[in-house]
C-alpha cells in the first residue's frame, strides 16, 4: 500500500502535462464528441438518450487522456458525495510520502475518540491505515450515513481492525480529523493545493465545500466537496 501511495503522489506531480494537452471541453451544455477510432457513434448517442433517461446530470467520457463524448452541463459544480473518500485517499498518500502521516498510527495514539458511548480500547487499536480501507472495526454512529448504512452496520466489537470490510462513514468522517489534527491544514485547502491547482483544475474552489456536523450522533463531521464533471475527469485522470 505504501508503494501505492507513493505512486499517486509522483502522479500528482506527473499529470499537469497531460491534462493540459487533453483539456475537458470548455461548453457548459448539450452533447459532443470527437469521433476517436474504436468508438461507435451509434453507440454513443444511445449513451447519450441513456444518461438523459436516468436523469444524469453530466456525461464526460476519456480515451487515453482525449474527449470523446460530453453530455450534460460539465462546468457545474455538483455535490460529489462519496467521492470525498478517494480524494481524502488521495491527500493522505501525498503526506504519508513527505513523512507527515504514518498510517500504522493508531486512534489511540492519536487520541480519537467520539461522543458517549465513546470508543473502547479494542476499538481504540485500529490503525489509519485501517480506516482507509474501511476495516476499522469501530462501528459508533457517524455523520452522513444513510438508512441503509445504518442498517448494515455491524454490532460495536464485533470485529477486531483489519479484518472485516464495511462501507464505514465513521471511517471517513474520523480521517478527515485526523487529516487536520495531523497535518495543521483543512481539508479542501489542502486538497486545493496539493490535487486541485496542480492537475489543472478549473471550478473546483474550497469555498464550495461544506462540513456537515451532526453532533447527536458523532464529534466527527462529515465534509462534501463540490466540482464539476471536467474537474472529476481530471482526477480520474491522475488515477
Amino acid at each position: 500500500m505504501r508503494r501505492a501511495l507513493i505512486l499517486l503522489t509522483v502522479a500528482v506531480l506527473l499529470v499537469l502535462s497531460t491534462c493540459s494537452k487533453s483539456s475537458p471541453p470548455r461548453s457548459s451544455s448539450g452533447s459532443s464528441s470527437q469521433r476517436v477510432p474504436s468508438w461507435s457513434e451509434d453507440t454513443l448517442n444511445a449513451a447519450a438518450a441513456y444518461a438523459k433517461e436516468i436523469g444524469s446530470a453530466a456525461v464526460l467520457v476519456l480515451h487515453e487522456g482525449q474527449v470523446v463524448f460530453s453530455f450534460g452541463d460539465i462546468t457545474r459544480k455538483y455535490m460529489c458525495h462519496s467521492i470525498r473518500k478517494p480524494f481524502l485517499g488521495a491527500l493522505f498518500g501525498i503526506y504519508v510520502e513527505r513523512g507527515i502521516i504514518d498510517i500504522d498510527t493508531t486512534l489511540e495514539a492519536l487520541n480519537i475518540d467520539d461522543i458517549s458511548p465513546s470508543l473502547t480500547s479494542f476499538e481504540k487499536q485500529a490503525a489509519i491505515r485501517d480506516l482507509l480501507m474501511s476495516r476499522s472495526g469501530v462501528y459508533h454512529e457517524a455523520a452522513g450515513e444513510a438508512q441503509s448504512m445504518i442498517d448494515a452496520r455491524p454490532k460495536r466489537g464485533s470485529h477486531r481492525s483489519g479484518t472485516f470490510f464495511y462501507y464505514n462513514n465513521w471511517d471517513f468522517n474520523a480521517l478527515g480529523t485526523i487529516f487536520e489534527q495531523t497535518t495543521g491544514k483543512k481539508i479542501f485547502d489542502a486538497f486545493n493545493k496539493d490535487i486541485a491547482q496542480p492537475i489543472g483544475m478549473e471550478d473546483f474552489s474550497p469555498h464550495d465545500c461544506t462540513y456537515v456536523f451532526e453532533l447527536s450522533k458523532s464529534k466527527h463531521p462529515s465534509y462534501f466537496f463540490r466540482t464539476s464533471a471536467r474537474d472529476m475527469a481530471r482526477f480520474g485522470l491522475l488515477y
